[in-house]
């Protein structure tokens, strides 16, 4: 494999603790040049944070400063990580995946930030983290989900 994809909610633990104990003792195996986040992940996190802002009341400016603070964090927080566009060869992989879902009768809707994210994970032969491993098991290959806040390194 050529590296690590992080899914949205291991970013989010790493913000929150960076300190995990199973978290820290994946992280003490590699090397932090071999993890990415995919650009699907990065939007996420923006979008996320960008509706927090605008539902704001403007009645409540102390509020907004509280909130512009976090996303300031938020946007340092992303600059450490190596982010991959999802690009020509992901579009493929998705369009196979698509098929594949309404094959099986999948919800495609529900699910297209997994499958985007599984499509770049295959195409890039990366391993996706994530905390949700059953939002990937159609999508993947055995060994290509793992989970770093449930399960510690082998």
């Amino acid at each position: 494999m050529n590296g690590y994809f992080w899914d949205s909610n291991i970013l989010r633990a790493f913000s929150d603790n960076p300190d995990h104990p199973v978290l820290r003792q994946h992280l003490d195996r590699i090397s932090w040049e071999s993890i990415f986040l995919p650009s699907v992940v990065v939007a996420e996190t923006w979008r996320g944070w960008l509706r927090r802002i605008d539902t704001v009341p403007k009645k409540k400016p102390d509020q907004a400063i509280v909130l512009h603070n976090k996303l300031a964090e938020a946007h340092e927080m992303l600059r450490r990580f190596s982010v991959i566009p999802f690009n020509r060869n992901a579009a493929n992989r998705l369009s196979v995946l698509q098929q594949k879902a309404k094959r099986q009768k999948k919800s495609i809707k529900k699910r297209h930030a997994d499958m985007m994210i599984a499509a770049m994970t295959s195409s890039n032969h990366f391993i996706v983290v994530t905390r949700n491993e059953k939002d990937f098991i159609d999508w993947l290959l055995p060994g290509q989900v793992e989970n770093w806040i449930d399960n510690p390194p082998a």
